[in-house]
């Protein structure tokens, strides 16, 4: 049974939160500071509030990788505590408020792991995610399908696909195609690259793009990408680079067939 907050903690929570956001508002790194310290004083117990007070006090990425595991371990016991580590809650983090900051550390921690390249980590990571997550609200997916496929894990690829019920999307199908590549089976690898393009009218146009070398000429939209636009093929290509940077044969491999399809 989840554990209920009581009015003083409830209280001391949002005002908690509201230093939180003043410390995301703050003008200097010393007032954001200020104001983290505060939220923590406030409520010791605000996962968002450590995570940023971490974030602009670590010296380095890995420096603050380990200290969001201390995060982590606070989380657990407050998960625990809150018993949101039973039965009937595991599989609907997230959807459960109380869940969410969290699911926020975690998912700030799968980002390290893959900032200083530690793959493996960052697979086992994101299967623990989605055991907890399984309506996968933080699109976790779309990463661990990007690190099968640098393994070369095609069991994997497609036990996930299977169990998430995966659409066909931009974030899918790249990657399968890339799998199958990487596995020397021309013909799947040509089939979702066509697939994709069929999803993705954007997809040639990206591939020449890439050859030619003038990705960075292309200027995102501050607030997300769009569906089924050159946008959503690049923030997919510079979000999973451990894969994609080295593909020059791929990406010339693919241009010619898509150069013959009209």
């Amino acid at each position: 049974m989840v554990r209920k907050l009581k009015l003083e903690n409830y209280l001391n929570t949002e005002k908690s939160n509201d230093f939180l956001e003043m410390a995301y508002n703050a003008e200097t790194q010393t007032k954001a500071k200020s104001y983290l310290k505060k939220a923590l004083e406030l409520d010791p117990d605000n996962l968002d509030a450590e995570l940023a007070l971490a974030d602009i006090s670590s010296k380095s990425q890995l420096d603050f990788l380990k200290k969001t595991e201390d995060i982590i371990a606070h989380g657990n016991k407050l998960m625990e505590e809150q018993g949101h580590f039973e039965k009937d809650c595991i599989g609907d983090f997230w959807l459960i408020f109380e869940t969410r900051p969290y699911m926020r550390v975690r998912y700030r921690y799968l980002m390290l792991l893959l900032e200083c390249k530690m793959l493996k980590k960052a697979i086992h990571e994101c299967e623990e995610m989605l055991k907890l997550c399984e309506n996968d609200n933080l699109g976790v997916r779309y990463i661990l399908i990007h690190l099968y496929t640098f393994w070369e894990d095609e069991k994997s690829v497609l036990n996930l696909c299977k169990k998430l019920k995966m659409l066909k999307t931009t974030q899918l199908l790249f990657p399968l195609s890339v799998l199958y590549y990487k596995l020397l089976d021309f013909k799947k690898a040509e089939k979702y690259l066509l697939e994709l393009a069929e999803t993705n009218r954007y997809t040639k146009e990206f591939f020449k793009a890439f050859l030619e070398e003038r990705i960075d000429e292309f200027e995102l939209e501050d607030y997300g990408y769009r569906p089924f636009t050159i946008d959503e093929l690049i923030v997919t290509f510079m979000e999973n680079l451990y894969l994609y940077c080295n593909l020059i044969e791929y990406f010339s491999w693919g241009y010619d067939i898509l150069k013959k399809k009209r």
